[in-house]
């Protein structure tokens, strides 16, 4: 989590020492997109620099602008596009 908190961090142009109320509050929002994005999309890699990990980053630059209908809206296809991918590889495998 630690890895993936200083991924966003420099994502989102943070450079300073964040106090503990802050990082508590981008903690909660990386947890919640996560969660978010494994509930649209299924199994998510967010260590990797992958497409999952791509959107996870775009949402918490949403989330923390508080925006996060705005992220559904404009990345709606980008989520399509992995559920579909999730959805032919768990298919290929039965």
């Amino acid at each position: 989590m630690d890895r993936l908190l200083e991924d966003v961090k420099n994502f989102l142009d943070i450079t300073w020492e964040m106090e503990l109320g802050e990082r508590k509050k981008l903690s909660g929002i990386i947890e919640r997109g996560k969660a978010f994005l494994k509930g649209k999309i299924g199994q998510c890699d967010f260590e990797g620099e992958t497409p999952e990990k791509d959107l996870l980053l775009n949402y918490c630059m949403y989330a923390r602008a508080g925006q996060v209908d705005e992220f559904v809206k404009n990345y709606k296809q980008e989520i399509i596009a992995l559920q579909i991918h999730n959805w032919r590889k768990k298919n290929a495998k039965t």
